[in-house]
């Protein structure tokens, strides 16, 4: 069965489209705690927690449209495409762009998207930019876990610094093989830039918004994290599509597999978070 591509929809576009729909046709789904749910939620929306999403599919009704929001758009944009990746057979998958912030009608500037991966590279020059990718992530979190005064944030940012340590090692197990004469591990991670992270975020850019984020330092934090390990599994499914070496192939699954293993751990980290 092919996969359902999620769509995003506006909260204006949300509005027409309850106006005009049944009410079965649609099934929205809030994947935020169980605490920010009973403080204020769309009519009708089951809670569906993002850690619970995997498991709880089982509760949607999927002979209707899905309709995924959170408080900004960014664990639902998670959620819906975990969900997509399934290969439910839903009509169709929808993100409400911007959350329910954007619903009571605040707006949430995007980060710009940069083209990391031109055509022409070829699998060597990606496999660095990857590399230089999982620094400049690790650089972020490093740089969380010593800016800001909060304990379980700077726990937490520090531990996720020391997994992308980890895939950057198996993405320089993949360039080694396609480089000869390759620089070891040590010295090419000091030496390549790391300004930026999966999905065109410069480190600095997004230390910058999300110190002028509004609420909850910790949730912003983990809201932040989970759109920078989403970046990081749709990369790496890219890079499985353009790679033919099989090992390559192999390796990128992996990955991107991992990426969902963090996207876990997070969605573990606001079930903990301090406000909760």
């Amino acid at each position: 069965m092919e996969t359902i591509r999620v769509r995003e929809i506006s909260s204006k576009e949300l509005r027409e489209y309850m106006a005009d729909a049944k009410e079965d046709r649609y099934q929205l789904v809030d994947v935020r705690e169980p605490k920010e749910y009973k403080q204020a939620h769309i009519p009708g929306a089951l809670l569906l927690p993002l850690k619970e999403v995997e498991t709880g599919i089982i509760d949607l009704d999927l002979e209707k449209d899905l309709i995924f929001y959170c408080r900004s758009g960014r664990r639902s944009r998670i959620a819906a495409n975990l969900v997509a990746d399934m290969g439910v057979p839903a009509r169709n998958i929808f993100n409400l762009e911007g959350g329910i912030l954007s619903w009571q009608g605040k707006r949430l500037p995007e980060f710009p998207k940069l083209a990391l991966f031109p055509p022409a590279m070829d699998i060597s020059q990606m496999l660095l930019r990857a590399f230089e990718l999982e620094k400049g992530t690790r650089n972020f979190y490093l740089a969380c876990s010593k800016a800001f005064d909060h304990e379980a944030l700077a726990r937490e940012a520090s531990t996720l610094a020391g997994m992308e340590v980890d895939h950057a090692r198996i993405v320089y197990h993949c360039l080694k093989k396609n480089t000869p004469g390759i620089q070891d591990f040590e010295t090419l991670f000091d030496k390549v830039e790391a300004e930026i992270m999966e999905g065109g975020l410069s480190v600095s850019g997004a230390i910058k918004r999300l110190e002028d984020m509004e609420g909850e330092l910790y949730l912003n934090f983990c809201e932040l994290a989970l759109d920078i390990e989403f970046m990081a599994y749709d990369l790496y499914k890219n890079l499985v599509a353009r790679a033919e070496d099989s090992e390559i192939v192999k390796t990128m699954s992996i990955l991107a597999e991992q990426e969902k293993g963090h996207i876990r751990i997070i969605a573990m980290m606001i079930r903990k978070a301090p406000s909760f």
